[in-house]
């Protein structure tokens, strides 16, 4: 009898696997490596076909297109054609079926650029292995019949033969015999239980060695994308796992729903409706609790064991006197129903991304028997359905979903093979330039490493959709710097960026602005000549330029004809026409009138006289007609310049490109990559359109985890879009930074306003001491000695004076002077004291300031510590209650740039963020009012009662219910408190929404849970 070889037996643990999923890049970007003899990973490298097939190439693939595919047969005496019909989807998201998986090699075969999968007789289909079965019905996770195979076909069924009693007792026995005799040595580093190597020995084994129960491990930590766009195409037994309907179900299912998938929907739907998770139930966030603790656990779970890891998070105590109190008949049962209930209902009084992130670090201690699958299979349950009940308009706040959100994606994104960019160092004192300084590495996240795994080619129009602060610079220059073999050219709008840029962009990219470009080709010819206006043309200059006639005043042609020219300019037409003119138009009493037929065939005769004198290099003897910036680009543009020598264009900010630039841009033959934010576009009024959404493009990618910020600041960004743009597809979230938006911190040292610019000359304090002065009386100006420097308003000294500068403001609709002139009106007498204050606190180092005072569109670009909103945004109105806005306010009353602006104000904040009152009332618009779950018990400690803290209330809280809801104490940007407090039953109905049921009791009751 042959002796038993000895073996030695390895653990694998939890973060084993994690290790692998985090070290491993074949994983993630199979396509991205580079294959070799001594590779460990060979075997899963995708091999591409040597027949290259027709359709598609240099087309990006969405998720969809990997599992289901609409096309027509078209047969004719050459054979079968397929004409496939591809959707466009602005977001890649699997948004089919499982079931719709059989389809994939049809798409594989008929699809050019794509790689094919390995042998038919190296397939290994994958077993179903899982310890534990979701309620979902088989619509829900797109189950195949079992008699069928991947490619539906019916399988045969095998005849199985069990061996006699006596022989299995024998077998066991030996099994057990040998595994006693196994020498067990702990695990010497991450790998070596799963690739049977030390880290000073040559790896022996390969990934696609492991089994499948381990590899089902490693993918569930990986994000969805990857799944199905990298992962399922590696092998098929990979393949199998992905589309194992029991593998991550409600992962899968989320994603799906998301993406508004019709059997998602229906799935999500059936759920609601059958546990009355409806708007008309009072309870309905009850039916979601009692659908959650009905999940079936594996058998080696052990509830007792989990709750006691709960006990120490701080919401444990809270949850369970609700669970007892609302749903007492899942204390007597045995199974897991409270421990799921209790863990819901932690999750819904959660106020914060750290007390989810407190709950998994619970749930994953290692006491606790639940698996980290589990763990998050039930977060993406409840995060499916609270979405689902924001979608049906419960009231609930977005809070909870985004903390639960939050939370999974860093924990996804975490696993990824890492490489370094440089990012950049903070500047002196508050400010920070993104540009400025030396980078020291920083990580790469999923998103970024799937930029980088793209090669553009000539011809490819490549969108980056990047959140405020989610690292596209540093995307950028590490793109650059991996395709060293190509040369790229850098274009943007600001001067300063593009010569910051030539410091961090390596060798191979040029940095230039679009300005720079056309200057260089057309603009010079102009300087040469004395005819380049570096300025705008102002109002003014053009009504000294046009005839006198019938009809609108002279001022108000002046401003209509300056918008004509204004939208030629920004166009990529060739003529002047009537659609470049203003639509409406403000007659001298103030009311906007539409513009007549007649009044746009006077504009477009005058726009094109001033057009044709400015083209001039020669004639115009006086220099009145000079050409500004934009016209010698007009010029540039239409003279359909190529920009040669290079492989590839950067567009950074993108979405504020006009017509023209876009026709510049398209007409390239060279690659062309869009860069930019399409929610941080406030430059539509110098005729900018949003690139990102109008130009078609051949791949698309998203940048949404920003470095700047953490949840705090992340979440009022993500809500402004939420609300304001019905953004939820794409979620921002930061990092794990801690931050506040409460006022808790008193040193404020940044303000951001629309109103006021930062520098005493950009902030046009002089001018508005030259407009006081004008408002005096000649003789006492003169008596004084009152002297104007402002050229243009000097103008005005020796006319009409104040009264018909003000007119002038109110007839071209000039805001800036309008406010200015408002200032002088309100504090009159007191601007020259009031001057000399600001002049005598002004210091011209950033380092010394307290206070950094500028606009929104001058600090774009630029991240602070601290940021305060001022009250001079959008005022939104404090709500009525109920959840009802008042009737004469609606988010659609103001144009997107409106929104776009609070957007980009909120994201330059790094820690603090104070804000307005108006700011406020908009979360609250998602259900956010700040509120918190407390136990009575420690409200009442002290014995004494307790008044609702909301004003002109006075009731009293009822001290028989165990649980009470606190408003939170907040700072707003203009210095006022609320102090916050408790809430009684009446308030809290209205501010807490469908989530009021868990904090009201009929009867309290004392006794705990048993665990």
């Amino acid at each position: 009898m042959n002796a038993v070889k000895r073996f030695k037996k390895m653990h694998l643990t939890v973060d084993d696997c994690k290790a692998l999923a985090e070290g491993s890049s074949s994983l993630t970007q199979p396509f991205s490596q580079r294959q070799s003899r001594g590779d460990v990973n060979r075997s899963l490298h995708p091999t591409h076909r040597t027949r290259r097939h027709q359709g598609g190439q240099g087309q990006q693939k969405s998720i969809t297109d990997y599992f289901r595919i609409s096309q027509t047969q078209q047969v004719g005496t050459g054979g079968t054609k397929n004409c496939r019909i591809k959707e466009e989807l602005l977001d890649p998201i699997f948004s089919e079926p499982d079931d719709s998986l059989s389809s994939v090699s049809t798409v594989m075969e008929i699809s050019s650029d794509s790689c094919s999968f390995l042998e038919d007789e190296d397939f290994v289909p994958a077993p179903t292995v899982s310890s534990r079965k979701w309620p979902l019905s088989t619509a829900a996770a797109g189950v195949h019949k079992p008699e069928h195979d991947l490619w539906d076909k019916p399988e045969k069924q095998q005849m199985v033969v069990h061996p006699e009693p006596s022989l299995i007792k024998q077998e066991h026995s030996q099994i057990k015999q040998e595994l006693d005799d196994m020498e067990i040595e702990p695990v010497p580093d991450a790998h070596y239980g799963l690739l049977g190597t030390r880290n000073w020995e040559v790896p022996q084994g390969s990934i696609d060695e492991l089994p499948v129960e381990v590899l089902r491990n490693i993918f569930a930590f990986l994000p969805v994308t990857d799944l199905y766009q990298n992962l399922s195409l590696v092998c098929h037994c990979w393949r199998e796992i992905v589309r194992d309907p029991l593998f991550i179900p409600w992962k899968k299912l989320y994603h799906r729903y998301l993406m508004k998938e019709d059997t998602a929907l229906q799935t999500v739907e059936r759920i609601l409706q059958d546990f009355a998770i409806t708007k008309e139930q009072e309870g309905c966030v009850l039916g979601l609790i009692r659908y959650v603790s009905a999940i079936p656990t594996g058998q080696k779970v052990n509830p007792s064991a989990v709750l006691r890891c709960l006990k120490s998070h701080h919401l444990f105590s809270k949850a369970e006197v609700c669970v007892v109190n609302k749903l007492p008949h899942l204390q007597s049962r045995m199974g897991p129903e409270n421990m799921w209930a209790i863990i819901a209902v932690m999750v819904l009084f959660s106020d914060g991304v750290s007390d989810i992130q407190r709950l998994m670090a619970c749930l994953q201690r290692p006491c606790s028997t639940l698996s980290v699958v589990d763990m998050t299979e039930t977060l993406y349950c409840i995060a499916t359905l609270l979405y689902a009940m924001r979608e049906k308009n419960i009231a609930i706040t977005n809070r909870i979903h985004y903390n639960i959100f939050y939370c999974l994606y860093l924990m996804e994104n975490a696993s990824v093979t890492m490489q370094t960019v440089e990012e950049e160092t903070p500047a002196p004192h508050c400010r920070r330039d993104l540009w400025a300084g030396s980078w020291p590495e920083i990580k790469l996240t999923h998103e970024q490493q799937r930029i980088l795994n793209h090669k553009i080619e000539h011809g490819q129009v490549v969108k980056i959709m990047a959140f405020a602060g989610t690292g596209k610079t540093s995307t950028l220059v590490k793109y650059a710097e991996k395709f060293a073999d190509l040369n790229f050219l850098y274009v943007t709008f600001n001067k300063a960026v593009a010569e910051r840029g030539k410091s961090v962009f390596p060798r191979n990219v040029t940095c230039k602005t679009f300005h720079s470009l056309a200057f260089g080709s057309v603009g010079k010819l102009y300087k040469e000549k004395g005819k380049l206006n570096f300025s705008k043309m102002s109002v003014y200059s053009v009504s000294s330029l046009i005839q006198n006639r019938e009809g609108q005043s002279l001022f108000i042609r002046g401003k209509t004809v300056s918008q004509t020219l204004e939208n030629f300019f920004a166009s990529s037409d060739k003529e002047i026409c009537e659609e470049h003119t203003p639509i409406w138009f403000k007659n001298t009493h103030g009311i906007r009138k539409l513009v007549s037929r007649r009044e746009k065939e006077i504009n477009v005769e005058e726009a094109k006289e001033i057009w044709h004198n400015m083209k001039k290099l020669d004639g115009d003897v006086e220099k009145k007609y000079k050409i500004t910036c934009d016209g010698y680009l007009k010029l540039w543009q239409l003279s359909k310049p190529q920009l040669s020598g290079y492989d590839a264009i950067f567009v950074d900010e993108a979405q504020d490109c006009t017509p023209a630039i876009v026709d510049i841009v398209l007409s390239q033959k060279c690659g062309i990559i869009l860069v930019g934010d399409p929610h941080q576009q406030i430059y539509t009024f110098r005729g900018a359109v949003n690139t990102l959404y109008s130009v078609r493009h051949t791949h698309i990618y998203y940048l949404t985890q920003s470095f700047r910020f953490g949840p705090e600041i992340a979440y009022i960004g993500a809500t402004i879009l939420d609300v304001c743009k019905k953004i939820r597809n794409k979620t921002l979230v930061g990092g794990s930074q801690k931050g506040d938006v409460r006022g808790s911190r008193e040193e404020d040292n940044n303000l951001i306003t629309k109103q006021f610019k930062c520098g005493l000359a950009r902030f046009g304090l002089s001018r508005i001491y030259d407009i006081w002065k004008l408002s005096q009386p000649a003789d006492e100006r003169k008596k004084a000695n009152l002297v104007i420097n402002d050229s243009f308003i000097k103008k005005w000294e020796e006319t009409r004076g104040f009264f018909g500068l003000k007119e002038y403001a109110e007839c071209i609709d000039d805001k800036d002077l309008e406010v200015k002139i408002a200032i002088v009106e309100k504090y009159k007498d007191r601007i020259p004291e009031l001057v000399k204050k600001i002049e005598s606190s002004h210091v011209s180092q950033e380092a010394m300031a307290d206070y950094l005072i500028g606009t929104v569109h001058q600090a774009k670009g630029l991240e602070f510590d601290t940021v305060l909103i001022a009250d001079d945004f959008v005022e939104v109105p404090c709500l009525s209650g109920n959840y009802q806005r008042r009737t004469n306010f609606s988010i659609g009353m103001y144009p997107e740039d409106e929104w776009n602006l609070l957007y980009v104000a909120v994201t330059r904040a790094k820690k603090y963020l104070l804000m307005s009152k108006s700011l406020e009332h908009l979360l609250a618009l998602a259900g956010e009012h700040f509120l918190r779950v407390e136990l009575m018990s420690e409200a009442t400690k002290d014995g004494a009662a307790i008044t609702c803290s909301m004003p002109q209330c006075t009731k009293t809280l009822q001290s028989g219910s165990g649980l009470v809801v606190k408003k939170l104490p907040l700072t707003h940007s203009n210095g006022s408190r609320d102090a916050g407090g408790y809430l009684c039953h009446a308030c809290t109905q209205q501010r807490f929404g469908s989530l009021t049921p868990l904090t009201l009791f009929p009867a309290l009751q004392e006794q705990p849970i048993q665990f």
